[in-house]
């Protein structure tokens, strides 16, 4: 507490204090004893002398004043004892608990460095400190025939509470990662060790942690958790930025090396043929056959044409991404028109949910809370009226597209209707529908750019005909699977369109990996791994 301008610090030991006071009784009670020992009086030999009921008490003059004061002063010392020994013993406690826990903490971690290191030996796989390592491990084809061996490359554990919690960790570590080396350690699964000893172990994973990307975790890691500028949250903001400097280095360098041909193919596979992080920061680890034998492996298993189309290993870890992307997860925003990804945080306001995205021209298009783009209309209800997405991912104002469709129930792909085009009445034997309109039919670009009527009509020249205005639009993508790669899955908890993931599958990259390189995976599994 601040005292004359200057910082006191007070420091309390109790066991030093529990000592003092046990000397001081210990001589009172020698003193007393003494004390006894040389003021008791000779015995004369008469019951009647000795007996204490018949010896003469006290006058009422001394009760009511020596005796009194003697009483009444010891009394009042005992209280003052009390009343000073409490509150220090109330202002020890909160420093007494934590240091119970500081205690228990190191006793954890000294278990848990063991375990690691000697009992279960997790750093034969694991490599020291958790940088990653490999294992021995014999494949087999299918029907259990022998391929070869290998040596499976062990993921870094240096970040593996960034990807996963501690209760997905335990999940692992207690029945292990079937069809591949890591083995089931926990009794639950069969294991050697206790629950207890688990957690000694994930104590001790935590102590080797590389700095965590999330500006949260940044934010928190000083003194003052709401403070972005305290000592301790500077230093993580350095640590993050070294890190991820070093994570686009290596994404660089794997391109410089041809090794990829493209950013999120780099990030998908980053690793594959550096080692780099023991793969640890890779989706292809699990969605790629093969991948964690690496690429020199004979009989080698892992052929380009399989990428994202497999488990991460010859049984399956992870399953295929290959023409069922957008299906699980359907485009539902747009990228940033400037070529970045417009992220969950508004710059000017970090933390704070963005609803908008940004036109080609920068204007900014309200989102509702479903993610649908508002025009600057109302209905009667005035309630705003939603833009319609057109081909390329444009928006268009329309009411109408023809005469067929009314307002709010626009097929996505149809194209706006022209009034000099004539309506066909279908035929009873061609529609099987007597009396109706038939759509137009779908008009292609080259149709669009043709003459009719000796006039050459635009795809503009039909929206405005329709009434339209359209928004020119940045590419579609989808913020569901940006926020699944960032988050993760739960055990039991769905995700996308009929999603569900067990137990310790899919991590969350989000403290682990900038959030451009993860946007680089999204456009590289929508638009490269889609189409196989």
């Amino acid at each position: 507490m601040p005292l004359f301008g200057a910082e006191m610090i007070v420091a309390v030991d109790f066991r030093a204090i529990g000592l003092v006071v046990g000397a001081v009784v210990f001589i009172a009670f020698v003193a007393l004893f003494v004390r006894n020992v040389f003021t008791a009086r000779d015995e004369l030999g008469s019951e009647i002398e000795l007996a204490a009921n018949r010896a003469e008490y006290l006058s009422d003059e001394e009760l009511e004043t020596t005796k009194l004061d003697r009483s009444l002063t010891f009394a009042l010392g005992i209280l003052t004892i009390t009343a000073v020994i409490l509150p220090f013993y109330w202002l020890g406690e909160p420093g007494r608990q934590e240091g119970a826990i500081e205690v228990l903490d190191e006793t954890f971690i000294r278990r848990g460095t063991n375990l690691y290191q000697q009992g279960a030996q997790c750093v034969n796989c694991h490599g020291g400190g958790g940088v990653g390592g490999v294992a021995a491990y014999v494949y087999q084809d299918a029907d259990g025939q022998f391929l070869g061996n290998a040596s499976w490359v062990a993921p870094a554990l240096n970040n593996v509470l960034h990807r996963y919690s501690e209760e997905e960790v335990t999940y692992v570590l207690n029945f292990g990662r079937p069809g591949s080396p890591m083995a089931a350690w926990g009794t639950p699964g069969g294991g050697p060790l206790t629950s207890q000893q688990l957690e000694y172990v994930i104590d001790y994973m935590g102590t080797f942690q590389v700095q965590s990307l999330d500006p949260l975790d940044i934010q928190a890691a000083g003194e003052d958790e709401l403070d972005f500028f305290d000592e301790g949250s500077i230093a993580a903001q350095e640590a993050a930025n070294e890190l991820a400097a070093d994570i686009r280095g290596e994404v660089q360098r794997s391109l410089d090396d041809g090794e990829f041909a493209t950013v999120g193919e780099a990030v998908f596979n980053l690793g594959l043929y550096s080692g780099y992080q023991a793969g640890s920061l890779s989706c292809a680890r699990c969605h790629t056959a093969g991948w964690s034998l690496g690429p020199d492996v004979v009989p080698n298993i892992l052929e380009p044409g399989v990428a994202a189309c497999g488990g991460g290993d010859p049984s399956g870890i992870g399953f295929s991404l290959c023409g069922g992307v957008k299906e699980r997860f359907p485009d539902d925003t747009w990228k940033d028109p400037r070529g970045g990804w417009l992220d969950s945080t508004d710059p000017e306001t970090p933390g704070a949910g963005v609803d908008y995205v940004l036109a080609m021209d920068m204007t900014r298009i309200p989102l509702d809370d479903k993610g649908v783009a508002l025009t600057d209309r109302s209905d009667d209800d005035g309630e705003p009226i939603p833009y319609t997405i057109v081909e390329g991912g444009d928006l268009a104002d329309c009411e109408y597209y023809s005469d067929l469709w009314e307002p709010g129930g626009i097929p996505t792909d149809a194209y706006p209707f022209d009034p000099r085009i004539d309506l066909v009445v279908a035929e009873e034997a061609g529609e099987g529908v007597t009396g109706d309109f038939v759509d137009p039919p779908v008009l292609t670009e080259a149709d669009l750019a043709g003459e009719f009527d000796g006039e050459t009509l635009t795809l503009a020249d039909r929206r405005l005909a329709a009434g339209c205005t359209v928004v020119e639009m940045p590419e579609r993508t989808s913020n569901a699977h940006y926020d699944f790669i960032v988050g993760g899955a739960d055990a039991g908890v769905g995700y996308g369109r009929g999603g569900q993931s067990g137990a310790g599958m899919m991590p969350g990259f989000g403290k682990t990996l900038p959030p451009d390189l993860i946007q680089a995976v999204v456009d590289y599994e929508r638009e490269e791994i889609e189409q196989r």
